[in-house]
C-alpha cells in the first residue's frame, strides 16, 4: 500500500464506521477504493454452535479428612451450584466423509472437562456448612464440520485450526432435595454453550484505500475534581488574609 488512507475527493484520512449518506441519492455511499492488495487474512471455513445438557450424580464428601466431614445434610437449607472451570478441545479430527456429505466434510471430536462448586447452606443461622468441587471428565460429542485439507494454498503453519471455545455455562439441582431429611447425594443439571471452528490462513485479494490511521486518544474523565494547583493550601495564611477571603489565582 502506498499510503494512509484518505478520501479521494477530500484528501482527509478515513475513519473505520458508517460510508457518508450522499446527499444527492441520500444512501449510504463508500468513496472509491484506490488501490488493490493482496492482505494475509484469518478465513472462516466453517462453524457450528452447540449446547450441552447433561445430568449427573454428586455425592456428598462426607468421609474423613473430605471437604463435608461431619455435617449433619438435615441441616441443609439451601445448595448452590457453580461452573468454576470449562476446557473444550478438539482431540480428533476424521477422514472426509464421502457422499452424500459434502466434499471435506468430517467428523470432528470434542472431549470437554467440567468443574463445579457445590455449596450447602443453612440459612437458619445462615451459615455455610461446607464447599467442595466435583470435576466430571471425558465427556466427548462430535459433529460434522466442512475442513479443508491442508496443503500448499495455506503455507506452513497456516491451517486448518479446528477449536472449540465455550461462550457460556450454567450449572442448578435438577432434583429437589427435602429440608430435613439426610442425603448423600444431589443430582445436578449442567448446561454448556460452545462453538466448534474452522478456520486457516488465506491470501486474499481485496481492494483498499490505504493503511489505518489512528485517532486522537480521548483523556479518561476525572471521578473526583482535583483542585491543581491547590493555592490555598500552599502558602501559611497572613493577618489580612482574613479579611480579605480567599486567594485566587485570577
Amino acid at each position: 500500500m502506498a499510503g494512509p488512507a484518505r478520501d479521494p475527493e477530500t484528501g482527509k484520512f478515513l475513519k473505520p464506521g458508517l460510508c457518508p449518506i450522499n446527499p444527492y441519492t441520500e444512501r449510504r455511499e463508500c468513496p472509491p477504493a484506490t488501490e488493490i492488495d493482496c492482505l494475509l487474512v484469518e478465513k472462516v471455513y466453517d462453524q457450528c454452535w452447540k449446547e450441552e445438557d447433561f445430568v449427573r450424580r454428586v455425592l456428598i464428601p462426607t468421609g474423613p479428612g473430605e471437604a463435608c466431614e461431619n455435617v449433619d445434610t438435615t441441616r441443609v437449607t439451601r445448595v448452590e451450584c457453580q461452573v468454576v472451570d470449562v476446557v473444550c478441545e478438539v482431540v480428533d479430527v476424521g477422514p472426509p466423509l464421502g457422499p452424500p456429505f459434502g466434499p471435506n466434510e468430517r467428523i470432528v471430536t470434542i472431549e470437554q472437562t467440567v468443574t463445579i462448586q457445590v455449596e450447602l447452606w443453612d440459612d437458619s443461622v445462615p451459615v455455610l456448612l461446607c464447599s467442595f468441587t466435583q470435576t466430571f471428565a471425558d465427556e466427548f460429542n462430535q459433529v460434522v464440520l466442512y475442513v479443508p485439507p491442508a496443503g500448499l494454498l495455506f503455507g506452513a503453519g497456516g491451517g486448518p485450526f479446528v477449536f472449540c471455545e465455550v461462550t457460556g455455562f450454567t450449572c442448578f439441582l435438577a432434583r429437589e432435595f427435602v429440608p430435613g431429611e439426610e442425603f448423600d447425594s444431589l443430582l445436578f443439571r449442567i448446561k454448556i454453550c460452545k462453538i466448534i471452528e474452522v478456520t486457516a490462513f488465506i491470501k486474499l485479494m481485496v481492494p483498499v484505500y490505504g493503511f489505518c490511521v489512528p485517532r486522537i486518544c480521548e483523556a479518561a474523565p476525572q471521578e473526583i475534581e482535583l483542585n491543581c494547583p491547590p493555592i490555598d493550601e500552599l502558602f501559611p495564611p497572613q493577618p489580612d488574609d482574613y479579611a480579605q477571603g480567599p486567594i485566587n489565582d485570577d
